[in-house]
């Protein structure tokens, strides 16, 4: 199993996906996808639009998110397919990040500390 984080500029639907972690924004998201090998991939900024394409191309999964008024639209839309959504608090986002990233809060690690913390079974859900 990879361990690797790979910066991208582009989604790729061939890919087998574990989990997806979004912080969203206003007009666009940060992504980071954990596949089944273990690989993370990060693409910094992607628009909505592109999401919801690249959702309708792959294999049903999970996405985590943070609450906002985004992800309420975005969890219709990707529920639509087939997708499991989980709304994670962002409390726990920051405490992730305080742990593993030493408090360097961006988008791209708030993505990824949703994207692991998807994975836990016993953290609650909103």
């Amino acid at each position: 199993m990879s361990n690797s984080r790979i910066q991208s500029k582009a989604l790729n639907a061939k890919l087998s996906w574990e989990i997806i972690g979004l912080d969203l924004a206003k007009n666009d998201l940060s992504f980071v996808g954990i596949t089944l090998e273990g690989e993370i991939i990060r693409i910094d900024r992607l628009s909505y639009e592109q999401l919801i394409e690249f959702s309708r191309d792959i294999d049903p999964t999970t996405f985590a998110m943070e609450p906002c008024c985004e992800s309420h639209y975005l969890t219709n839309q990707l529920e639509l397919y087939g997708h499991q959504c989980r709304i994670i608090p962002g409390k726990a986002v920051q405490n992730y990040i305080d742990t593993y990233f030493s408090g360097q809060k961006n988008d791209l690690n708030d993505a990824e500390a949703l994207a692991f913390l998807g994975q836990q079974k016993r953290l609650k859900f909103v």
